[in-house]
């Protein structure tokens, strides 16, 4: 993992002035923050409490914000604490006019490998020990700002289902995705079963949902599960770079074009998300 003041060289000076932009995020698009991130802001901020647990890091390169996942000793798997910092420093990005996109990474050899098994049995339940999770998917679903997914490692359940909801994915070499739901008797998660076959293909998302299977880099990119493979080794400064030509651009136009690509498919999630979670309660409920 790059950071701190050995990242500032990942972009040329003329590069980083063409990242810093006047003015503000646009506001005609309803604001910093829609209803589903106001929620998500109110309960991350009621239950925020203090830690000596640093899982989250924040960079910024001009425009460009990178939140990296730091919990790799447990291969960022998502459990409350970082479920709620992660959305923190994601909606703190959202709400700051500065920010004009954002790159989501991990630290050590994964993105994040899905939810942590202690933290599984409350997704699905509706419950607020759900809310975390909840939250966390919502804001990478509605926030504003244009998300960058860096995957610079194992991206399993939750890791690869959120690659669904950003708006670009590259894939480091050593990056392998997988859906594992059938193999640990759970249904899929936030819309991955409308969202996956419509972005690969019915008989490609059926590989990946029934067999559980791991994809690598290559095969992911020719799938169309992410855009672009990348040497690990540069694959951060490829992910700033690619989110500084998105930040150069007109932020007025670059939100219009990512609501306009994001509403059709919103009754569509709902209506997978609806069903997926009462499926997952069921096959839950079905472990006593």
């Amino acid at each position: 993992m790059i950071r701190g003041s050995a990242t500032k060289a990942l972009i040329s000076p003329p590069f980083d002035r063409k990242l810093i932009h006047s003015g503000s995020r646009p506001e005609s698009l309803g604001g910093p923050l829609g209803d589903p991130l106001k929620a998500a802001y109110t309960r991350v901020t009621r239950r925020r409490k203090p830690t000596t647990v640093d899982c989250v890091q924040v960079d910024d390169f001009g425009s460009v914000r990178v939140v990296t996942f730091d919990r790799p000793d447990k291969l960022n798997a998502l459990n409350a604490d970082l479920a709620d910092r992660a959305t923190a420093e994601l909606l703190a990005a959202d709400r700051d006019p500065a920010i004009r996109a954002v790159v989501l990474t991990g630290s050590g050899r994964a993105f994040c490998a899905g939810v942590d098994l202690g933290h599984l049995s409350a997704i699905g339940d509706g419950s607020e020990s759900s809310r975390h999770t909840i939250d966390f998917n919502n804001t990478i679903r509605f926030m504003k700002t244009p998300l960058v997914a860096a995957v610079n490692g194992l991206a399993v359940g939750v890791g690869c289902t959120m690659c669904l909801h950003v708006d670009l994915v590259l894939a480091g070499k050593a990056a392998r995705f997988r859906t594992p739901f059938a193999d640990i008797g759970v249904a899929p998660e936030i819309g991955s079963s409308r969202l996956l076959p419509g972005q690969i293909g019915h008989q490609r998302a059926s590989w990946m949902l029934l067999t559980a299977g791991w994809v690598d880099a290559d095969t992911a990119v020719e799938w169309g599960l992410a855009f672009e493979s990348v040497a690990d080794d540069h694959l951060l400064e490829r992910a700033i770079e690619i989110a500084g030509f998105i930040a150069a651009n007109d932020p007025e136009a670059v939100a219009v074009a990512k609501q306009t690509m994001r509403e059709w498919r919103l009754p569509l999630i709902d209506a997978a998300e609806e069903t997926e979670n009462a499926a997952f309660r069921k096959l839950l409920d079905r472990r006593g």
